[in-house]
């Protein structure tokens, strides 16, 4: 009996501790003030989707595990948290940051409930976000996050899919793919991705079906030979059992 009044009470108090509209409304004035090119925001916890009601100013972000994420063309991370949610863990987000090198800009503006903090990001500068070029809103959940990636359909080992990328070289040629959604878990072979460059072979992995506390979102990366700045990739994408199941890449290049 005292759980469950206790849990009643914990139950209608939660939205006294939650920000309101006009706490997003402020977080997001400051961000359309404040944002420059190369800008990104992260939502903590990654549940709190409900700031895309309000920020319109930079790309947001809901990834779990802010020490891997990978922030393709993020130069600058704003940090929304909210502050007052049970278990909202924002010192352990900040943590996090610091530990891959973030660097953390000034104080934090304070609302009812949120706070907001820019840090400066770490790592090699983007020399192109090949999949994401005029497709900078596309996203599909994969490994239960949201990924900036493209869908593709995918083709047989004999006839695979075939995407023709073009961008700047840099120093190094980085590849993604997952299975979308739900379908991630069917019984069905494994998706191939091989990346070319001039024919030549640069990357590949391969993207089983998904299982539990096992990675869903498949990663390789590539050093790339001295050659032109501007070159031509080709993703090719096939499997056993192409039918059914949505897939997405996304491939990038790093100076």
């Amino acid at each position: 009996m005292l759980f469950s009044l206790g849990a009643l009470a914990f139950d209608l108090g939660l939205p006294a501790r939650l920000p309101d509209d006009s706490a997003w409304a402020e977080a997001a004035g400051v961000l359309r003030a404040q944002v420059r090119p190369g800008d990104a925001v992260q939502i903590w916890p990654p549940w709190a989707e409900r700031a895309r009601l309000f920020v319109d100013a930079a790309p947001v972000f809901a990834e779990e595990d802010l020490r891997r994420a990978e922030y393709v063309g993020v130069s600058r991370l704003w940090l929304l948290a909210l502050t007052s949610a049970p278990h909202a863990g924002v010192a352990s987000a900040e943590a996090a940051l610091r530990e891959r090198g973030a660097r953390a800009e000034g104080q934090p503006f304070l609302f009812r409930g949120l706070s907001l903090r820019p840090y400066q990001l770490s790592g090699p500068p983007l020399a192109a976000d090949l999949t994401g070029a005029g497709r900078p809103e596309e996203a599909h959940e994969v490994d239960y996050v949201a990924r900036r990636c493209v869908q593709v359909a995918v083709g047989s080992l004999d006839l695979p899919a075939r995407i023709e990328l073009r961008g700047s070289a840099g120093a190094s040629f980085h590849l993604r793919a997952g299975l979308i959604g739900e379908r991630a878990f069917d019984d069905k072979p494994p998706v191939e991705v091989r990346a070319l460059e001039g024919g030549a072979p640069i990357a590949a992995l391969s993207v089983p079906r998904a299982r539990l506390r096992k990675p869903g979102w498949i990663a390789a990366d590539a050093a790339l030979p001295p050659g032109p700045e501007e070159r031509a990739f080709t993703l090719l994408v096939g499997s056993a059992d192409p039918a059914g199941r949505p897939f997405c890449v996304a491939a990038w290049t790093a100076r």
